[in-house]
Formats: C-alpha cells, sequence, structure tokens
C-alpha cells in the first residue's frame, strides 16, 4: 500500500466517524465532547493568544496612525493660524504707521510733499536712499502753490519721528536723500531750551561700524547735558526751526586737543528718526500756507 492510499484511507475514516458524530443522537455524543475539548483545550488557548496579539497590534497601530494624522491636522491648523496672526499683526502695524503719517501731516506747520524709499543699496547703507519724487513733480507742485513750491536739492526729508536727511540730486523721477549720518549733510542745530547753537554733522560708519551723528561748535560755556533735545535753529535757507534732530547721548570733556583745541564744545546725538527702517518719508517745501476763510 503506497503512502497515497493511506492517506485517502485515514481520510476516509475521519469523515466517517465525523458523519457519524452527526447522526449520533446529543446524549451520547456530550461526553465525548467534553473529553475532545479537555484534550484540545490547551492547543486551542495557545493558538487564541498570537490571535488576540496581533488584533491588538494591528487595533494600536490603527489608533497610532488616526493619532499621527491628527497631529498633522493640527500642525497645519496652527501654521494657518499663526500666518492669519502675523498677517494681522501686519496690517495692524501699517494703520498704525499711517495714522502717525496722516496725523503729522495735518497737524504739521508746514507744506509735505508725500514720498517713498524706493532703492537703497547695501554698500551705502548709511549714505543715501532714493525716493519716488522728481523734477517731473514740479508741475503739479507749481499748479497746487501757484509756483511758490518745487523739488529742489537741500530740502529738510522727515518722517513723523524727526529729521532723516535732506534732499540731493533731483532726476526727472527719483531723488537722493543725503542721510543725517553722512559725513556731507551739515544743518544747523540749537539745543532745545537753550540758546546754544551749532552744525549738526554725520560721521559716517564710527569705529564699530555704528553711526554717528555730533553737533558741533557749541559754546564753551554750553551747559548740555544727556537726554536734552537737538533741533533746527532755521539760520539755514532750507531748514525751518524746530525740526528734532536728535538726542543727546555724549558730552566728551572740553579740553586743548585736537579737534576742538578748546574753542567750543561738542556732544554725540542719536537721531529721533529711524534711519535704518526707512519707508515713507516727507520732503518740508515750506510754511503751510494760510487759506482765506468766505466772510
Amino acid at each position: 500500500m503506497n503512502k497515497s492510499t493511506s492517506f485517502l484511507l485515514v481520510l476516509g475514516i475521519l469523515l466517517a466517524f465525523i458523519v457519524s458524530l452527526l447522526l449520533v443522537p446529543e446524549p451520547f455524543t456530550r461526553p465525548l465532547r467534553k473529553h475532545t475539548l479537555e484534550v484540545l483545550g490547551p492547543v486551542l488557548s495557545t493558538l487564541e493568544a498570537p490571535v488576540h496579539f496581533f488584533t491588538r497590534v494591528n487595533s494600536k497601530l490603527t489608533t497610532l496612525d488616526q493619532a499621527q494624522a491628527e497631529v498633522e491636522r493640527q500642525k497645519k491648523e496652527i501654521a494657518e493660524l499663526e500666518l492669519r496672526n502675523q498677517l494681522l499683526s501686519d496690517k495692524e502695524k501699517e494703520n498704525a504707521r499711517l495714522r502717525e503719517m496722516l496725523g503729522f501731516q495735518a497737524d504739521s506747520k508746514y507744506e509735505l510733499l508725500p514720498c517713498r524709499v524706493v532703492s537703497r543699496e547695501p554698500s551705502n547703507w548709511w549714505d543715501s536712499v532714493q525716493i519716488n519724487v522728481g523734477w517731473e513733480n514740479n508741475a503739479e507742485l507749481d499748479k497746487k502753490y501757484q509756483g511758490k513750491y518745487s523739488l529742489t536739492s537741500d530740502q529738510p526729508v522727515v518722517s513723523p519721528r524727526g529729521v532723516v536727511g535732506k534732499t540731493g540730486n533731483v532726476s526727472r523721477y527719483v531723488t537722493d536723500v543725503i542721510l543725517l549720518v553722512n559725513e556731507n549733510c551739515s544743518i544747523s542745530a540749537t539745543i532745545d531750551g537753550t540758546h546754544d547753537q551749532g552744525i549738526v554733522k554725520g560721521q559716517g560708519n564710527f569705529e564699530e561700524g555704528e553711526p554717528r551723528v555730533m553737533i558741533h561748535y557749541l559754546p564753551k560755556t554750553s551747559t548740555v547735558a544727556v537726554g536734552q533735545f537737538v533741533v533746527t535753529s532755521g539760520l539755514g535757507p532750507y531748514f525751518p526751526a524746530g525740526l528734532r534732530l536728535g538726542t543727546v547721548t555724549e558730552v566728551p570733556p572740553l579740553n586743548n586737543q585736537y579737534p576742538t583745541f578748546g574753542l567750543y564744545r561738542q556732544a554725540v546725538i542719536e537721531p529721533t528718526a529711524d534711519l535704518n527702517q526707512l519707508d515713507a518719508l516727507f520732503i518740508v517745501l515750506g510754511p503751510k500756507q494760510q487759506t482765506k476763510e468766505p466772510q
């Protein structure tokens, strides 16, 4: 008898046994089932543990995937909320800046020409900027002010915080602004609340690369002190009196050495205008014209 025949014989016996169990009444098969379960119980328990293990692992993997997806969704929502918050903050700052500019223009005693910085070279960051007005705008100014005001060189350029510098070369559409810290920018000034007058002049990049502005030719008897404001004196042909230039931050002692030789005093000032971040500015054209009210 070969192996295939033996296998078929055993299979037939098992089938006949199963069929006989189905045909035998339940009271006779109950003890047999009991003994079968007692014999196969440990085997079934052993087989059940891996089934439960893999079921739990699959459940945990499903839960972990869901948690990971939820984390990614929340990260995306947080990023969107942060972007919206940043946009709202930027708009709020822009609105505050515009309100400050409009209020400054309305309250100013001078006719102001609004302009915007369009160019600034990193190589001469503290020297000059370029603004979006030029002699092409003079036709509009002539029409508005009946020829009294026009855009020229050496006119004051200001922000609501103080003087930024003065106009330089005026081309058709663009004008250079020489910044207050530039060595070529000199302005007649006075210590606010006193009669001490001098010349404010930029020092360029001084020592550690920080821009520096000084007021020269103060009287030897000047009592200038740290914290005092420096404003334009109005002695020059272009800068009217009272424009804020900066705050005194250092007063070197009077000595007989170079460059003062004991003839005058000096003081270091910090510009009140933020020269590092320049955007919207004004050119001071002259005193504000008085409009006649109807009788």
